[in-house]
């Protein structure tokens, strides 16, 4: 078996809890905490969970936009916890992210060719925005060439978010880190976004990390799908296997959330929906044990005394004392 692209182990990211003048540390929030996965190349891994989980924290040490407080991380053969910023910099060619808001994330005194240029000039690959590579990836996104002269707020949203990823794919990168990119769209600008991103992997062959909260988005673009509950991740398995038949009750919750297309499937599925009671916990004061027992419906004792572990059952990895067959 070949070498995954990206390996991540027992990644742990802690924010220290400042207070007074003297900013003194009284306490950490568990943004992420002992997590481990693996993304293949051409594959992708989606990354669900709810807001504060530690999605979005996790996208970011991976590449390293934020430094881990533990574990350890594995791209294209390099151990990335361990290098330097230059030497970070220099591997960001092949590694870029496309953020969740398409406005925010493009400078706005830039044209969109200056705007897709400006990771080939950063990174010596081209000299400036005339380059070639610039109007066919504006091109491949799903923009015409002429809309390179113009300023992103000329675009609507999802033209935004098209140029945001021809920003992000045009130094033909090896991973690609999504994080909530339709998330701010329109839902049939959520589609068309979700296709072109498809038909790019495809065709080039990237990996993609795709962060969202969102089930039935992931469903249409994961080949994998990691289930994160406050700072943990407790279910990791194919898409058909999440969604056919989940484990985790926490999964399950998620999936009965999930709208159907069909009225009358959608009515009869109401009578069987899991609401999930009480406030997600603190991560700067989890639950001792299993982190889900405060919500969870099968809780029992030892739920509360063993903090279950990652363990493989049938196609799936589950955390879970008492999972679902």
């Amino acid at each position: 078996m070949s070498e995954p692209l990206l390996r991540v182990v027992n990644l742990e990211k802690k924010f220290p809890i400042q207070r007074g003048l003297l900013k003194r540390t009284v306490g950490q929030i568990h943004a992420v905490d002992g997590i481990s996965f693996e993304i293949a190349e051409g594959e992708t891994l989606g990354l669900v969970g709810e807001s504060g989980c530690g999605k979005s924290t996790t996208a970011r040490l991976i590449l390293r936009l934020l430094d881990p407080t533990n574990g350890e991380i594995y791209f294209n053969g390099k151990e990335i916890h361990t290098l330097s910023r230059e030497e970070i910099r220099k591997e960001r060619k092949n590694m870029q992210i496309v953020f969740q808001d398409p406005y925010a994330s493009l400078n706005p005194r830039m044209t969109v060719r200056q705007i897709v240029a400006e990771p080939l000039i950063v990174h010596g690959l081209a000299k400036d925005d005339s380059d070639p590579a610039v109007d066919e990836m504006i091109e491949l996104c799903g923009l015409s060439r002429e809309f390179g002269n113009r300023y992103p707020h000329e675009f609507s949203g999802g033209q935004r978010q098209r140029v945001g990823i021809a920003r992000a794919l045009v130094t033909r990168p090896k991973l690609v880190v999504l994080d909530e990119p339709v998330s701010a769209l329109d839902v049939s600008v959520q589609a068309q976004i979700l296709n072109l991103l498809d038909d790019l992997r495809a065709q080039f062959g990237f990996s993609y990390l795709f962060v969202a909260h969102d089930l039935s988005v992931v469903s249409h673009i994961s080949s994998r799908v990691a289930v994160m509950y406050l700072g943990k991740i407790v279910e990791i398995g194919t898409r058909e296997e999440i969604f056919e038949n989940p484990k985790h009750p926490y999964t399950k919750a998620l999936i009965s959330a999930v709208p159907l297309a069909n009225p009358k499937q959608e009515r009869v599925r109401k009578a069987s929906r899991i609401v999930l009671t009480g406030d997600v916990p603190s991560p700067a004061n989890p639950p001792s044990g299993c982190r889900f027992r405060t919500r969870c419906w099968k809780a029992q004792d030892v739920c509360s005394t063993s903090e279950p572990q990652l363990l493989t059952i049938g196609k799936s990895q589950v955390a879970c004392h008492f999972p679902e067959k």
